[in-house]
């Protein structure tokens, strides 16, 4: 039970800190007054109960996103493949359960490293990435701000080549 809530807290925290990270970019020059606040709409739903997409065969996820920033789980079987690909997004993944190894550039250098239960990565806006499944894994990312190229019923070309 305590490592459920420690999962729970941290995912919370890498959610506050993206959101937060989106509002500083896009900072408007005031604080809306509370009038404005009521007016606005506030979203409200059961992350189970989301379409769970099929991008490969054990490869799912489920997703949403709000007008700044997105959140998607990622349940990778073992072996599972995301190919090498980029985006203008800063992507933070909290590996939940499992273990991935993960391909990316560091310093001009392509560098591997894995990243277990517990853990979590930051890529940079356009930072090439890849991730293998070296167990079953669930992977929550965080991306801001929202993925554009998720936002049609097609998916981006990398996840059609996904294994």
């Amino acid at each position: 039970m305590p490592q459920k809530r420690t999962n729970l807290l941290l995912t919370l925290i890498i959610l506050a800190s993206a959101l937060y990270g989106a509002y500083r970019a896009h900072e408007k020059t005031s604080i809306p007054l509370l009038p404005q606040v009521f007016d606005t709409k506030v979203d409200h739903f059961t992350f189970d109960e989301l379409p769970l997409d099929t991008i490969s065969e054990g490869i799912t996820r489920r997703w949403f996103h709000g007008e700044m920033g997105q959140m998607a789980y990622f349940y990778l079987e073992p072996g599972a493949h995301i190919p090498w690909h980029s985006h203008p997004n800063e992507q933070i993944t909290y590996i939940l359960e499992g273990k991935v190894k993960i391909k990316t550039i560091e310093d001009g250098k392509e560098v591997y490293k894995t990243v277990s239960a517990g853990e979590v990565i930051i890529f940079p806006e356009n930072v090439p990435h890849e991730f293998w499944a070296i167990e079953r894994t669930v992977d929550l990312d965080v991306h801001v701000p929202v993925r554009q190229d998720w936002l049609s019923d097609e998916l981006p070309d990398y996840l059609k080549a996904s294994k």
